[in-house]
């Protein structure tokens, strides 16, 4: 029997060895990564992300509204900002722990940006140790509010000319009237016009001959003094 035992057990030992050896369901579980710093550049769009341990993360784009997606795999949320926003093509970047291996870091888009995914650059600052990486989405922005308009130039409204009802009435008394008519309603003084009495001194008969002199002759002194 001790013999037997002694066989069986060096032939178990080998057997154990070539399952784990030689199969490849079974490997060693991977320590996790923390994502320990991430920055971003609104002018060249540029995201980099610094990790713990080696990580090789892998990007996707949604739309509807459109935003990329940019997945660490095996990597935990470490004490870094969750959330910031900006004003461009990129507006606001969102980090969340997806599950207990998964951090998922969300770049927001504007409406007007527009994505092309053979630009798309995510590669190692390293490649011998891929602890901290770039992302370039090279994105075109052309917001619509930013195009030039011709300034529109406007005129006030116009007035119509009305009538004023409140106005007082007046009502001019016709030339050949020697005394004018009363005025009704009206805040002025009634014009005054001179009476044929005070007129008797400018009369024609009371004027005096006026001696007609013709040209070349000379002045009739005693007539001129007449006249005075």
């Amino acid at each position: 029997m001790k013999t037997r035992t002694n066989q069986i057990l060096p032939s178990l030992g080998v057997s154990l060895f070539s399952l784990i050896a030689f199969t490849p369901s079974i490997s060693f579980a991977q320590p996790l990564a923390q994502l320990n710093n991430w920055e971003f550049n609104p002018k060249t769009q540029k995201l980099e992300i610094s990790l713990s341990a080696t990580a090789t993360p892998q990007y996707f784009y949604l739309s509807q509204p459109q935003r990329l997606v940019l997945d660490l795999p095996n990597t935990k949320l470490g004490k870094v900002l969750t959330q910031k926003e900006y004003a461009g093509a990129i507006q606001r970047i969102r980090i969340s722990q997806l599950n207990a291996n998964v951090t998922r870091i969300v770049l927001d888009l504007a409406p007007d940006s527009k994505f092309e995914a053979k630009k798309v650059q995510l590669q190692p600052f390293s490649p011998q140790k891929p602890t901290r990486w770039v992302f370039n989405p090279y994105l075109t922005f052309s917001p619509a509010n930013s195009l030039l308009t011709t300034p529109t130039t406007t005129l006030p409204p116009s007035t119509n000319l009305t009538t004023n009802t409140q106005q007082p009435l007046i009502t001019v008394p016709p030339l050949n009237s020697q005394t004018p008519p009363a005025i009704t309603n009206s805040p002025l003084p009634a014009a005054m016009f001179p009476t044929p009495s005070d007129n008797k001194n400018t009369s024609p008969h009371n004027l005096k001959e006026i001696p007609i002199i013709e040209f070349g002759q000379p002045l009739p002194i005693q007539k001129i003094l007449d006249l005075r």
